[in-house]
């Protein structure tokens, strides 16, 4: 990640660099229990290409389970945060970029806080180029090195705006029914769910609809059942006088002890820490 300072610079100072430019790039594979929220808005944009495992982001309120293939897009000026799924935790490429092409960019792949998702596939001439743009940032802050990354960026969303046009979006009633069985989930967090029940709903047998939804979200019904819950646990921490215990029977845990487990592994802290953490305190 390039330091402000010098962004700022670039811009000023390099109008090449003022439309589009490559501010950070990287590859990783995150460990459950790591996770990364931005709560100030910021001028820069994320693309997370995850290749393997899967993930989960919130945006604008809303949560999204990322699987291999996707590109996640995170817009500027938008608080979020991410991180990997506790059973499949995911490896990925990312780059960041800013400039005042960007707002042209998002439109054409089609994304925005309100969807920030875009089905890439496996794609290893996506992977060249992320790996490319890596490359060349670490080599230095050079003017020339510094174009030679945003020229790269500028070509590999260009193929990806490509891909949204050529490639088919998946319409099935199979998508369509895993859709339904997670606004179910939403609405009956309290509840004792089973994957025989929500299989029933969809009028599939339970393997068929595990499969099926494991495809769809990148993990199990039950682990996302777990990730709807953790992130309505934060919604009530964060807005809510509701102390650990009650928290945790109104998201259907029988036992504190073993939400506050469950919070960790997804959150890395525990209910009350994030409280401290993302509440302000009263001056």
């Amino acid at each position: 990640m390039l330091p402000e300072a010098l962004v700022a610079s670039v811009m000023r100072e390099r109008p090449l660099l003022r439309r589009l430019m490559a501010v950070g790039a990287g590859y990783c594979s995150k460990p459950a229990g790591q996770v990364l929220r931005r709560p100030q808005r910021t001028h820069h944009a994320i693309f997370i290409y995850c290749v393997k495992g899967g993930g989960w982001a919130e945006l604008a309120g809303r949560l999204y389970t990322v699987r291999a293939g996707d590109l996640l897009v995170l817009p500027p000026a938008v608080p979020h945060s991410y991180g990997a799924h506790v059973s499949t935790p995911w490896t990925i490429h990312w780059a960041r970029a800013v400039g005042g092409d960007l707002r042209e960019y998002l439109h054409a792949l089609g994304v925005s806080a309100e969807t920030p998702l875009f089905r890439l596939g496996e794609d290893l001439q996506l992977v060249r180029l992320l790996n490319e743009l890596v490359q060349a940032l670490e080599q230095s802050t050079a003017f020339p090195h510094l174009l030679h990354a945003s020229d790269t960026l500028a070509h590999l969303l260009a193929l990806m705006v490509d891909y949204r046009y050529d490639r088919p979006r998946d319409t099935s009633d199979s998508v369509q029914k895993v859709a339904e069985s997670i606004i179910y989930m939403s609405e009956h967090l309290g509840e004792p769910l089973r994957v025989s029940t929500l299989a029933a709903l969809a009028n599939l047998s339970p393997a068929h609809f595990a499969v099926r939804f494991k495809e769809q979200t990148g993990c199990s019904p039950r682990d996302y059942l777990h990730l709807l819950r953790i992130h309505r646990a934060c919604q009530l921490l964060r807005s809510s006088v509701l102390n650990v215990k009650e928290v945790a029977a109104r998201l259907g845990y029988q036992d504190p002890f073993h939400f506050s487990r469950q919070f960790k592994a997804f959150q890395g802290v525990s209910p009350s820490e994030y409280r401290k953490s993302e509440v302000p305190k009263a001056r």
